[in-house]
């Protein structure tokens, strides 16, 4: 009974031992400083300008490890808190994103505001999965935090804001035929050699098949950006979004721009103002929602 007591009076402690730093922007608070200056410049224009399109406040943090800031527990529990700490996301609708990355503790969390239901927590796994984890694995984390803060407009930001009736991989790019079998099928060709050469015929002809776009039958489209003219301070930026078929090739290609750095700031700081806040960050809470990632 008294090993209970002591217990229950040690874990407030522990909770009041953790503490949270002070966003750097409303956008991008790189504490690990994971990002070039570049690469945090397009980072945090591309979520302030998901935002101005969406309403959906996504905001990328980068830590060292959870213990700096006296985390000792599970890394999906301490990123709750601290998206629960800034507040992100909207008072009243709740879609709020937190994306926390520590590299000590190699993992990585996509915080769910109370709005999300639980699809969408699949749906922030694919982002992980697909566009951060494969990156991060091989050391280039700039290239995993743009292209995981991008999908996760494309397909978190933009579907939920539009009220889009998504299933948990509808929109991603759509693993082969091999990735879903690659294990069965080489399994097979340790038994037989010639049964491989005609296996692998009849393979082909039925990837041709399962990878189609929604023109020839198939859901299998994709979109991809790409920054071609980089933003400046005074200059805004220039870039192509693709909205590619991985079978028949298809590529429908619209230009968008990127407002200059400047003003960017102007705008997170004119959105600050209407808030109320300081940092731009609007009341949201998590009950824990979301998705993890380990490498």
């Amino acid at each position: 009974m008294l090993r209970l007591v002591v217990i229950l009076l040690w874990l407030p402690m522990v909770a009041f031992a953790q503490t949270y730093p002070e966003p750097l922007t409303d956008t991008v608070s790189d504490y690990a400083n994971l990002l070039p200056p570049d690469a945090e410049a397009r980072v945090s224009a591309a979520l302030q300008a998901g935002r101005d399109e969406t309403g959906v406040h996504i905001v990328l943090a980068t830590i060292t490890a959870q213990a700096d800031y006296g985390g000792t527990g599970r890394f999906a529990d301490f990123a709750t808190g601290w998206f629960n700490a800034w507040a992100v996301g909207d008072r009243d609708r709740n879609d709020g994103i937190l994306i926390l990355v520590g590299t000590d503790d190699r993992e990585t969390r996509i915080v769910l505001g109370h709005g999300y239901g639980v699809i969408w927590d699949g749906r922030a796994q694919r982002v992980i999965d697909t566009a951060m984890l494969p990156a991060f694995r091989d050391g280039v984390y700039a290239k995993g935090l743009e292209d995981g803060v991008q999908m996760a407009i494309d397909q978190l930001a933009r579907p939920f804001a539009a009220q889009e009736i998504v299933t948990e991989d509808s929109g991603f790019p759509q693993p082969g035929f091999l990735e879903r079998y690659g294990g069965w099928i080489f399994g097979g060709l340790f038994v037989s050699f010639f049964a491989w050469l005609i296996f692998g015929q009849q393979a082909g002809r039925f990837i041709a098949r399962w990878e189609r776009c929604p023109q020839c039958g198939n859901r299998n489209m994709y979109t991809q950006r790409e920054v071609t003219i980089a933003a400046e301070e005074t200059i805004g930026g220039q870039g192509i979004e693709h909205r590619r078929c991985r079978s028949c090739q298809y590529d429908r290609e619209r230009h968008f721009a990127t407002p200059s750095l400047a003003a960017a700031r102007k705008t997170a700081a004119n959105r600050n103002t209407r808030s109320g806040s300081s940092s731009g960050f609007g009341g949201g809470s998590s009950g824990g929602g979301g998705a993890s990632g380990k490498w």
